[in-house]
């Protein structure tokens, strides 16, 4: 008996609406959206269970979302995350331009915040003016990530104040100052009475370290030893501290540690937790980290994602590092000795990989050879920060007609002017997040004329690349221009 083709349109409301519901805000709108009235009103007037998520997104797509379809729907956005990443720079910014504030989602229930990075992002979440966090209330929240840096503690904490019935949290914390045990007990006890799950990350970097001695790092601790955090909630936590950084995290068996150094101090009030049994988590290392660092030659790592390696590559490497057909990320650190074939070898061993970040002694010239290997199609993330090397006109085409280039959707490069911007921009068609760095004299010259809101080399940018491009200077460092491309 032959089996006709179902007519899409014809399928009732009552359907529709529940196969929406496996699809996510963008790819209903992306897909449904104007294919007849009928459509158009059960989106707008009868669906009521919006997810947004925007953390990678394509430019175009979320500006036409935010446009014109978030405005008509705000009451019925269950979950929404929005991210100031890399790939998407300034997103948090052009949100907030199409949006009055987050009261306007009056039944969101889950929020996600990645790379926060200023106050002013926070003084958007709560709408207030003058920068008032404690108006704002966001009772209908029950789930909260939130990846916040540069931001006073106090800030965040006074966001949290406003989450009375938040069950599930999860936190990380990276900037100049520590949240001990008894703030956030306090803060728990009295503003999230309702909090089932908590994860935590706190991270400071070298320049707290250095002055962090371990007495200071058990007093820390000391403070998630009450009985609050062991008997009542069992929150453990572990303290972990090497040369580059300090970090305080609740332990939990999804815990990864990407460090690229073995730690040197190891602390949790977890009585079963041991340094053994972080090992066996280790999905990141650097070869610096096996041979400068004494450690068992029984140890081996089977579950990593992610290398970084000094070339040429020592041989012992290989006696730890069995297989590297998982590896998604690769750091290579170039020297003198740099050699092309052996680079091609250890790429052919790396099927998956897909972030590259090379490294390169100022000293020492850029070996333009290695853009001749065949890189695997599936590296989207390209990182050239720190080659120390300032990619001229020359240079940038060279790399747009490499294979590196040809899927590669977020890169990172130093450049010498603003031209070069523009061929990386024009020739690297599947690219979508472009951060580019200029030369320190290069910036000091025109600093004064960006002071008084004159960016000329944004102005310059806005008249040179397609309309769509969100151009911006990278709030932490004023060398670095970010472009969300599409």
């Amino acid at each position: 008996m032959e089996v006709k083709p179902m007519n899409f349109n014809l399928l009732p409301n009552e359907i529709l609406l529940a196969f929406f519901e496996y699809l996510n805000g963008n790819d209903l709108f992306h897909t449904f959206y104007g294919l007849n009235a009928r459509i158009n009103a059960l989106l707008y007037k009868q669906y009521r269970c919006y997810y947004f998520n925007f953390f990678v997104l394509p430019k175009h797509n979320f500006d036409l979302i935010c446009q014109q379809h978030i405005p008509m729907i705000t009451d019925r956005i269950l979950a929404l995350h929005l991210s100031d990443s890399e790939w998407t720079p300034g997103q948090v910014d052009l949100f907030f331009s199409h949006i009055l504030s987050l009261r306007q989602f009056t039944h969101l229930r889950s929020l996600s915040l990645s790379y926060l990075g200023s106050k002013e992002i926070l003084g958007y979440i709560n709408s207030d003016k003058n920068n008032n966090y404690t108006r704002s209330s966001f009772s209908s929240l029950t789930n909260l990530n939130i990846s916040i840096t540069e931001i006073h503690p106090p800030t965040s904490i006074s966001f949290l104040q406003n989450t009375p019935n938040l069950h599930h949290l999860n936190i990380e914390i990276s900037g100049y100052y520590f949240i001990d045990g008894r703030q956030w007990e306090d803060l728990i006890r009295n503003y999230l009475p309702k909090l089932r799950t908590f994860h935590l990350s706190i991270k400071n970097y070298s320049y707290i370290v250095q002055s962090m001695t371990e007495e200071q790092i058990d007093e820390l601790m000391n403070s998630f030893r009450t009985s609050f955090w062991i008997d009542e909630r069992r929150w453990f936590v572990r303290c972990i501290s090497n040369e580059d950084c300090v970090s305080f995290e609740t332990v939990s068996n999804a815990f990864h540690y990407t460090d690229k150094k073995l730690p040197g101090v190891f602390r949790s009030t977890d009585s079963q937790d041991n340094i053994e049994r972080l090992y066996t988590t280790i999905d990141h290392i650097s070869d610096v980290t096996l041979f400068n660092q004494p450690i068992s030659s029984k140890i081996y790592f089977p579950k990593l994602h992610s290398l970084s390696v000094k070339c040429p590559i020592n041989d012992q490497y290989w006696s730890m590092i069995l297989n590297l057909h998982h590896v998604s990320s690769l750091s290579l650190n170039l020297c003198t000795d740099f050699s092309q074939s052996k680079l091609q070898a250890l790429l052919n061993r790396m099927p998956y990989l897909r972030t590259l970040t090379i490294h390169q002694d100022a000293l020492l010239p850029l070996p333009m050879s290695l853009f001749n290997c065949t890189f695997p199609s599936s590296i989207h993330c390209l990182d050239l920060e720190n080659c120390e090397h300032y990619f001229n006109e020359k240079d940038c085409i060279r790399l747009t007609r490499s294979s590196l280039a040809s899927h590669c959707e977020r890169l990172d490069i130093p450049v010498k002017n603003l031209q070069s911007i523009k061929i990386l921009v024009n020739n690297i068609i599947n690219l979508c997040a472009l951060r580019a760095s200029f030369p320190d004299e290069q910036t000091y010259e025109n600093r004064p004329s960006r002071i008084c809101n004159e960016d000329k080399d944004i102005q310059w940018l806005i008249e040179h690349l397609p309309s769509t491009c969100a151009i911006s200077r990278d709030p932490s460092c004023f060398n670095d221009i970010r472009i969300w491309i599409k």
